[in-house]
């Protein structure tokens, strides 16, 4: 099965949770490729986030389905945190990376 996709919107359980977790990030002496390793899974694993200090925060994943996601995320203890929704994305553009020769509405 091919490699899909998919926008997870995060959303935390209760205020106190997000709190801390924003705390933990202002801490957080994580590198981007420790936090790429954290978040890397038999089945799937995330590869960009983005968190601000509201109630939502966004993830992109790669997998093949959204179980995978789900499933990867409950083992790791996230669903006493927070609750997902997961989107498949069929098309994504990023200005930071243009490649005139992509195409991709295809």
């Amino acid at each position: 099965m091919a490699i899909k996709q998919f926008m997870a919107v995060h959303t935390y359980h209760t205020s106190k949770i997000r709190e801390q977790f924003l705390d933990d990030l202002s801490q957080s002496d994580t590198t981007e490729h420790e936090w790429s390793a954290n978040w890397s899974f038999e089945k799937c694993k995330a590869i960009a986030t983005w968190t601000g200090a509201d109630d939502f925060f966004f993830c992109l994943w790669e997998a093949e389905n959204e179980n995978d996601v789900i499933t990867s995320l409950t083992e790791y203890g996230m669903d006493d945190y927070i609750f997902t929704a997961l989107y498949p994305i069929y098309m994504e553009i990023d200005t930071r990376r243009i490649n005139n020769d992509r195409k991709p509405f295809k």
